[in-house]
């Protein structure tokens, strides 16, 4: 127990069911009758005073819950459970079941009643306690709107009304909906006593009038049911039908109650409040609907037509205009109704008056005309409508001018979602269709960056990248741009077309520089990168650097950031003299230092690399980094043994702290080759640590780059401990940062992890911002990501003999790279076992540097290996393949890799992926088949690991026996992998069930599960999630638009849910459902997933054999 004392305890639970509901008086009682020191007492309740667990706070609830698991559960005595779910029910009757999910820890009917029945039958004995089991379980589902059909399939008429009867006391909806079903299923005759029971019981309800559709839902259906019946309730359910019955009626599908709506069909009161919009609305989804739907049409025409050519999507006045035909009833003219709709929508949306803008809709006035009408038109935030025009008929003209309509209404952050609904065009996620429609309806450019940017500022997600598209596709008009005039457009539109003019500087050109006094952040960026890209325009640039606005001498000095300041450096020796500004005249400083190399600054040079130390810490300037250096005493000397100044040290920190746009910074890179490399990286070291006991606030984040690039090979291991602390304390936007300065670090094994992050990374925000920094990486070197991920992979200093070379003056030492990474270490012919402490004839500066690398070689040989073998078996399971060119230089020329090459079975591949034969690499250097016979690899073809369940078995057992006979051990499992295929059933099925139904432990499951690689989906009601996601990215692919494709497979296994914080020490029993798959990218919530078949055969025997292990078997 979790209290020093048992009634202690009880006492605590007892106040805690009054707190969700229980009367007080029974908390005495509650106690006595859970003193398991005491015999078991039941008629202690029939004292206990029965409520409603329904419409009572739960703002206790989770408190409950922990209780309960510790109090109740976690003893696991079933003596203290049958009494606690006995009181429970005492307490709650059937509404208890509320209150037990803890306890039974799924929403299924059938685990609510083994757990009733089973604990029930020692208080009421085997028949009571089966009634009362029935009746929880069916309350569950009715609550739950999930097994209304099971219950609905299972119970007879007279069942449901016994079980409705005992739920009524202590839930009235609940029963209403039991007593509906019963009416359903009744048989007038047969069941003449119970429809008349209910009938009566309906009749004496006093419930009052809906104000809104969802007051009493439960009330409404159970007169529909009675109105089938009888007419004793008619001026009641006429009366309820006053209200809106577009979704009321929602009820009948839920509940399975589908005679009921024949009293709707009837009800005219009905029809005119919106009832056959709901038919319509609901018919997609469920077809049992029709033959109401033709009875709308056959007996209710006028009504009919009315909301097919008014009130209903256009897929929907498709379908209606069918039925019409199929019953040979005159139809509207089906594509004059859809345009109808779109002119209704477009008068509906705007708040003034519309004429003339519909009329330019239908192509009957010029946009000339009508663009000052539309143009910030206000909206009518309250219309909502669902027509989907642009994917059931497509962009044709009538489209363009409506989605324009649409499109240029001031709408706020309304408007995204209201011309998504009202067009069926998203443009965040089809901005280069929506600028094209846009053209087409004739708006000016300045209007289509306008309206585009208004949607785009009240985007969510995907802003920047949508911004990226626009300009592309906006870029594509240049006749049209070349007449937009920016300066009075939002910021957001201003940034779209500066990058629209940088899709063709050299057309834009006039356009570009005109633009340079823009103040934004954003649009400056967008010029710097535009200005940095064109060398050629250098006198242009240089020119700006005189300009009266600071922004634009500003964009200058970025521009000259990204190009390189040499070439620049007499221009920016004059600017620095004349610029008033403090803040310029640092950044100018900064620029100057970048384009003094350490070997050519000359003593006349007006700002010397001393100078720009002098001119970014004079006045004070340096209290911006102050902080580094409080309380601290660093030591660093220059490559001449002469120590430095601190001022020197906060400059180097200030290149950084003074950068409009965080990178590397030229001047600090300049600054630091001026001192002793080992001494400057403890500095750094030192600096980032005191940032970050200081809280690492946002505000100074430049440190992670200043970091990054300055502190060596030991800052990767610093840096990426931080990461994953920050990423587990949900900082992942500062730990994104620190990803990002990493990837500009230079160095290969800051690249390597940076990989290793955007395949497997706990924080989707960290995993994000890897995958973008090395496909920018990528993009930068013209390679593919996987292309990237190779050449990053470090030799670690060993050369293609597998030796490196450690120096201590008069002694060398030679290490070789041996099998599983191991070290074979050798001073001249003399093998030692290891590197030895430096001596009093070595040199000591060289033998201490000797010694220092080769142990931070060891610790980056183990971080290499661990992350290889990783990414290798990741390999194995999405089928990359090399060229043979490019399987060679990653793992015959990188002696790290080597060891991977010599322990793995390889093969070479076909055009169609298929494997014509496999290999193993020896460590002579030769490539042996099956039969161990020498081979040669042809120049051309495909080579990848080879999957067991592409060989026979003989090939396994023969290759298992090449290893076994050159004692090789595989680095990890590749011929014992188990393998797995999918049945016919699987492949066609977008589920896979195999799995569905096993129990285990939540601790267990979560634990076992996120170490493969899956993650926690979205928390829900209470903290609960119910579902694991892993995503498995084949490849990354960057396209001429800037964005990125990726090629994979999102998995996502559902279970019954557990708390995403692991308050339960123990756990609790938890249940595994199906298993689907998705492309990348999928959300969770609308993605739809794709057949089983789709993904490639070792992918599935993969993930197959990766769950096996965690979950079992099914028995």
């Amino acid at each position: 127990m979790i209290y020093g004392d048992v009634s202690e305890s009880m006492a605590k639970l007892g106040k805690l069911l009054t707190g969700i509901g229980m009367i007080y008086t029974n908390e005495d009682i509650f106690v006595k009758y859970m003193d398991m020191d005491s015999p078991r007492d039941d008629s202690l309740l029939k004292e206990v005073k029965m409520t409603s667990a329904y419409g009572k706070s739960k703002s206790n609830l989770i408190d409950f819950e922990k209780t309960v698991k510790t109090t109740i559960l976690r003893p696991r005595d079933p003596e203290l459970i049958s009494r606690f779910v006995c009181f429970l029910w005492a307490a709650f009757g059937a509404s208890c079941t509320s209150d037990m999910m803890v306890i039974v820890n799924d929403y299924e009917c059938e685990k609510f009643y083994d757990v009733l029945y089973e604990n029930l039958t020692p208080w009421l004995g085997e028949k009571t306690a089966k009634l009362y089991a029935e009746a929880g379980s069916a309350m569950i589902g009715v609550v739950t709107t999930s097994d209304q059909e099971f219950i609905y399939d299972k119970y007879s008429a007279g069942e449901l009304a016994a079980l409705a009867d005992i739920i009524l006391e202590t839930n009235s909806w609940a029963a209403s909906i039991l007593y509906s079903m019963a009416l359903d299923k009744a048989d007038e005759k047969k069941d003449a006593v119970i429809i008349n029971k209910i009938v009566d019981h309906a009749v004496s309800l006093n419930i009052p009038k809906p104000s809104r559709y969802y007051d009493n839902w439960d009330y409404t259906l159970l007169l529909a049911e009675c109105l089938r019946y009888t007419d004793k309730v008619k001026d009641k359910f006429t009366e309820r039908c006053k209200t809106d019955m577009s979704k009321t009626p929602e009820i009948v599908l839920r509940n399975k109650c589908y005679k009921a709506l024949d009293s709707f069909d009837k009800e005219s009161t009905a029809r005119k409040n919106g009832y056959v919009k709901f038919l319509v609305d609901q018919y997609c989804e469920d077809e049992a609907l029709l033959p109401h739907l033709e009875y709308m049409a056959k007996e209710h025409t006028e009504v009919y037509t009315y909301y097919m050519t008014k009130e209903t999507d256009v897929s929907a006045i498709k379908y209606m205009g069918d039925i019409l035909k199929k019953l040979g009833l005159p139809c509207p003219d089906i594509d004059a109704a859809i345009l109808e709709k779109a002119l209704n929508i477009v008068s509906n949306t705007h708040l003034d008056d519309a004429t003339d803008i519909i009329e330019y809709v239908k192509g009957s006035k010029p946009i000339e005309e009508v663009l000052d009408k539309m143009v910030d038109a206000p909206m009518n935030s309250r219309m909502s409508v669902n027509f989907d025009y642009y994917h059931e008929i497509g962009a044709d003209k009538f489209f363009c001018r409506f989605f324009a309509a649409e499109m240029t209404i001031n709408g706020g952050y309304s408007k995204t979602w209201l011309v998504r609904d009202a067009t069926g065009l998203d443009f965040g996620k089809h901005p280069k269709e929506g600028v094209e429609c846009l053209v087409t309806a004739g708006l000016p450019m300045n209007v289509i960056l306008s309206c585009t940017a208004d949607y785009i500022d009240n985007l969510y997600d995907s802003k920047n990248d949508t911004i990226l598209k626009t300009a592309d596709a906006a870029g594509k008009y240049k006749d049209l741009l070349l007449k937009a005039e920016l300066s009075k457009l939002s910021a957001t539109a201003r940034q779209i077309g500066v990058m629209a003019y940088g899709t063709d500087p050299d057309t834009f050109k006039e356009k570009i520089f005109a633009s340079t006094d823009d103040s934004s952040k954003a649009v400056k960026t967008a010029l710097a990168k535009i200005l940095g890209s064109k060398p050629e325009w250098k006198d242009d640039i240089i020119a700006l650097l005189s300009k009266k606005k600071a922004s634009s001498r500003e964009i200058a000095l970025a521009a000259i950031e990204r190009q390189g300041s040499a070439e620049y450096k007499e221009v920016l020796e004059a600017a620095f003299e004349s610029e008033k500004s403090a803040k310029i005249k640092d950044k100018i400083a900064v620029l100057i230092g970048a384009a003094v190399s350490s070997d050519g600054a000359s003593a006349a040079a007006p700002l010397s690399a001393v100078d720009m130390v002098e001119e970014l810490t004079k006045g004070g300037k340096a209290k911006k980094v102050a902080w580094a250096f409080e309380g601290s005493n660093y030591t660093v000397h220059n490559t001449e043994g002469v120590e430095v100044e601190q001022k020197y040290l906060e400059a180097l920190i200030l290149c950084y702290a003074n950068m409009s746009e965080l990178g590397v910074s030229t001047a600090a890179k300049n600054l630091a080759e001026n001192l002793n490399t080992r001494e400057l990286n403890t500095f750094v070291q030192n600096v980032f640590g005191k940032w970050v006991d200081l809280g690492a606030q946002a505000k100074t984040k430049y440190v992670l780059y200043f970091a990054a690039i300055h502190g060596g090979e030991a800052m990767v291991d610093i840096l990426m401990q931080y990461i994953k602390q920050c990423g587990e304390n949900s900082r992942g936007a500062i730990a994104s940062e620190a990803v990002r300065a990493m990837a500009l670090s230079g160095s290969t094994t800051a690249l390597m992890n940076v990989d290793g992050m955007s395949r497997k990374f706990k924080n989707k925000m960290v995993r994000s911002a890897a995958a973008d920094a090395l496909s920018n990486a990528a993009k930068e070197l013209g390679l593919t990501t996987e292309e990237l991920a190779d050449k990053i992979v470090p030799d670690l200093g060993f050369d293609e003999n597998m030796c490196r070379e450690f120096d201590f003056g008069p002694r060398q030492f030679k290490v070789y790279l041996g099998t599983g990474n191991t070290l074979e270490i050798f001073c001249g012919d003399k093998q030692v076992k290891n590197l030895p402490k430096p001596g009093a004839n070595d040199d000591a500066e060289k033998a201490a540097a000797a010694s220092a690398d080769f142990k931070e070689m060891k610790k980056q040989l183990k971080t290499v290996a661990t992350n290889q073998k990783s990414r290798l078996e990741s390999v194995l399971m999405n089928d990359r393949k090399w060229t043979v060119e490019g399987w060679k230089a990653l793992f015959v020329k990188n002696a790290v890799m080597h060891g991977f090459a010599t322990g793995l079975i390889w093969g070479l591949y076909d055009a169609d992926g298929k494997l014509t034969q496999s290999f193993r690499y020896t460590e002579e250097g030769s490539f042996n088949t099956v039969d161990d016979d020498e081979t040669e690899l042809p120049a051309e073809g495909s080579i990848g690991l080879v999957h067991p369940l592409e060989l026979t078995k003989e090939d396994i057992d023969a290759w298992k026996e090449q290893l076994s006979d050159y004692e090789i051990e595989q680095p990890f499992p590749q011929l014992d992998r188990k393998v797995y295929t999918m049945t016919d059933e699987e492949r066609e099925s977008t589920e896979i069930l195999r799995f569905e139904n096993i129990e285990l432990n939540s601790l267990s499951l979560i634990g076992k599960l996120t170490k493969t690689g899956w993650y926690k989906g979205y928390a829900e009601d209470a903290g609960f999630f119910n579902y694991f996601w892993r995503e498995d990215i084949s490849s990354r692919e960057n396209l001429p638009d800037g964005t990125t494709v990726s090629k994979g497979v999102h998995a996502e296994l559902e279970f019954s849910g557990a708390s995403i914080v692991n308050y339960d020490f123990e756990g609790e029993d938890v249940t595994v459902g199906k298993l689907e798959l998705h492309r990348p990218g999928a959300d969770h919530y609308r993605s739809t997933p794709i057949r089983v078949g789709e993904v490639g055969d070792r992918y599935f025997s993969e993930l197959i054999m990766q769950l096996t292990a965690v979950l079992g078997e099914k028995e």
